[in-house]
């Protein structure tokens, strides 16, 4: 949740707070009821006092609408369950299982992974370097069945595709030996 999102909430949970301690007075306590009938008829029939209210209908939504939607998209593991229980894999976890095969892939340099959970199991995106002098296509294939074959063997996980990206040409300086 955003720092802004906070803030707001805070507020508004004050304010709901405050508004529900008046109104717990207002049936045992006759000045309050007094003042909340005096209050409710004083507001009647002015357009502008339909803002507040807005406000606290367009927060509650608002956070309605961001817990619903925070649930569902923010799932950081690939649940598994097998017959002892449930397992679950984190995304990092198979991001960096992805940089470790990759590596293993001559002509790749400064990879990096990210994955991406869909229904049928996971996506995986390589961005890397190329060593100059390496036949590209030829890599970047093997890289996609090394990832492919190492997250399957060993999660037990449905890779449905590995996108690879070369963003440039690594040069490999060698050290001078005197």
């Amino acid at each position: 949740m955003k720092l802004l999102d906070r803030i707001i909430l805070a507020l508004y949970s004050f304010s709901i707070g405050v508004l529900s301690i008046l109104l717990l007075a207002v049936p045992f306590y006759r000045p309050a009821y007094e003042w909340t009938r005096v209050l409710l008829e004083n507001l009647r029939g002015n357009w502008q006092n339909i803002l507040f209210p807005l406000f606290f209908l367009g927060v509650s939504i608002r956070f309605l609408v961001s817990g619903l939607w925070s649930n569902r998209s923010r799932q950081h593991a690939v649940v598994r369950h097998t017959a002892f229980g449930e397992v679950k894999i984190t995304l990092n976890t198979l991001e960096g299982m992805a940089q470790k095969a990759a590596k293993t892939i001559p002509g790749l340099r400064e990879i990096r992974a990210s994955v991406h959970q869909v229904a049928e199991g996971v996506v995986i995106e390589i961005l890397g370097l190329a060593v100059s002098d390496t036949n590209i296509p030829e890599a970047t294939v093997k890289a996609q069945q090394s990832i492919k074959d190492y997250i399957e063997e060993f999660t037990g996980i449905s890779v449905q595709e590995v996108k690879v990206t070369i963003q440039d040409i690594s040069t490999v300086s060698k050290g001078r030996v005197e």
